[in-house]
């Protein structure tokens, strides 16, 4: 038989603990439900908290990685429009030096072309000058991509090493004004003045080298011949490097019929970086991909350990709220219980 005690009332204690419990429960519960977590700090799982920091830093660093990978696709896409437009111009150049070549064209016809061909090679330098992305020039070979020969490099993916980047070949970035274009590396090289030479032995070709001083290699000396610049004239600042080539082409139609080979080159150097363009476009595209899935998947592994569960959450608070209630209910009536020893009295 239970003895009826006044100064210890384990009933009423008991209610209590049941209350404290029943609230705590329905606190947690309303937690989860309003946070949408079932983990907000690392009481609520310890290990699990330690693994959804981690992830969290993975899933924002995949954000950054996406963001990176746009931007490159964006560099891409801003130098491929340039080039678009040079390579056109190079095109309308191309016939009207078609059109010197043949030699029905006079003084006059011949000086109308050479102003045509001028005005756009300035154009060509002009756009190679002033097109940048995030201050990057793009196309005038002043970039730290191309003086370093290392390119650029795109973060594509959350880690260090070189699997993590995407490198953009510098050459991409070289000069691509006229006076860039216009020598072949390889096997029309020039040097010094001689933007624009064709290592053949033939007399139009090399009149074609149109260096300033006049003279060609071995000594002869073809201004007479063709017109070819004075030294004095560059140096003084008095004709521009376009107008010197322009000048020294578009004399009669052998010379701007050797010119040809150039521009076939020049529009070929566009060719070749518009193709590397595209094909660079698409790896970035594809490691956007590859990035949407991998973050995807981690999310999906992040949410199962993080979030919570609503239809779960709340059957917990309704059950803790019912507790609650009933816990204080039965308080109160644990409490009144040693009022009863006044009736022994």
């Amino acid at each position: 038989m239970a003895s009826i005690s006044i100064n210890t009332n384990l009933a009423s204690l008991t209610a209590q603990r049941n209350l404290s419990q029943a609230t705590t429960g329905m606190n947690t519960a309303m937690e989860r439900l309003t946070t949408g977590f079932k983990i907000n700090s690392g009481k609520d799982d310890a290990a699990g908290s330690a693994v959804s920091t981690l992830m969290e830093a993975q899933i924002s660093g995949y954000d950054v990685a996406e963001s990176n990978a746009t931007m490159g696709l964006s560099l891409l896409d801003t130098a491929e429009g340039v080039l678009d437009i040079v390579d056109g111009y190079l095109q309308r150049i191309r016939d009207l030096t078609e059109q010197a070549a043949n030699g029905t064209y006079g003084t006059s016809s011949m000086k109308a072309i050479r102003t045509e061909v001028e005005q756009r090679m300035l154009e060509i330098n002009r756009l190679c000058e002033v097109i940048d992305f995030n201050g990057i020039q793009l196309l005038d070979g002043t970039s730290i991509a191309v003086t370093s020969q290392k390119g650029i490099n795109l973060q594509v993916s959350n880690n260090a090493g070189d699997s993590n980047i995407i490198n953009l070949k510098y050459t991409l970035f070289e000069s691509a004004k006229c006076t860039s274009l216009f020598v072949d590396k390889n096997e029309h090289a020039g040097s010094g003045n001689t933007w624009y030479t064709r290592s053949n032995t033939n007399e139009e070709t090399n009149a074609l080298k149109a260096r300033i001083t006049g003279t060609a290699s071995g000594g002869y000396d073809y201004s007479a011949k063709y017109g070819a610049l004075n030294a004095s004239d560059y140096a003084d600042g008095k004709l521009s490097c376009i107008t010197a080539i322009c000048e020294a082409v578009y004399t009669d139609d052998n010379t701007a019929r050797e010119f040809l080979y150039f521009i076939d080159d020049a529009i070929e150097n566009v060719s070749n970086r518009t193709a590397l363009i595209g094909a660079y476009m698409n790896r970035v595209e594809s490691a956007v991909d590859a990035i949407s899935v991998q973050k995807e998947n981690i999310v999906s592994a992040h949410s199962s350990i993080k979030d919570a569960d609503v239809s779960t959450e709340s059957s917990n608070y309704i059950k803790y709220q019912i507790l609650q209630q009933s816990s204080a209910t039965l308080l109160a009536t644990a409490n009144q219980q040693p009022s009863i020893a006044l009736n022994l009295v």
